[in-house]
């Protein structure tokens, strides 16, 4: 008889200690601002939620200090686990899907700015365009690439320093057939 209210106190400390260091925001309602996260003008600390157009949960992100931190996880609109996503210090692999599961964009992330190869497909998961970012200078994009539904290539286009200096396209076959330089 003595030990129930003893475990009914142990459960309310417990509760209420864990509950005041996680807070919880959707994620639209966070503010970035140089690769951090803010809600109420402080960097954001607990987890991050986003919705789909129905309203269901479909995205639960950690965050620590303003950073993704953690491990993020994606749902589909029945609420079964899509992707896990580790991330540390705002560092990661990154995916967004579409509503019928399919994977939409993968690429990484440090601190919300692009890294490296990033790629992109249609809602049939078709590959429809690739790109790759500086990984020495933030937000540089290196050059891109377009395909067409059936996975052909169409289009690269290269840039230096932010300008694009290339251009190449291909024909049905992909055989190239026209390329600009600037």
């Amino acid at each position: 008889m003595l030990l129930r209210p003893i475990f009914l106190i142990l459960f309310v400390a417990v509760f209420s200690s864990t509950s005041a260091q996680s807070a919880m925001a959707l994620t639209k309602d966070l503010i970035e601002q140089q690769g951090k996260y803010y809600h109420r003008g402080q960097p954001f600390t607990g987890v991050g939620f986003a919705k789909n157009k129905k309203g269901k949960f479909v995205t639960e992100e950690p965050f620590k200090n303003g950073l993704l931190h953690g491990k993020r996880v994606n749902y589909d609109h029945n609420g079964h686990v899509l992707a896990r996503e580790k991330f540390k210090k705002g560092r990661g692999i990154y995916r967004t899907y579409y509503f019928n599961n399919k994977i939409k964009s993968l690429g990484s992330i440090d601190k919300n700015i692009k890294m490296g190869e990033w790629k992109y497909y249609n809602s049939k998961g078709v590959l429809k365009a690739r790109e790759y970012w500086s990984e020495d200078i933030p937000d540089q994009l290196e050059w891109e690439k377009f395909y067409n539904t059936k996975g052909g290539i169409e289009t690269e286009l290269f840039y230096k320093a932010g300008l694009l200096k290339k251009e190449v396209y291909y024909d049905e076959q992909g055989k190239i057939y026209k390329t600009n330089e600037n």
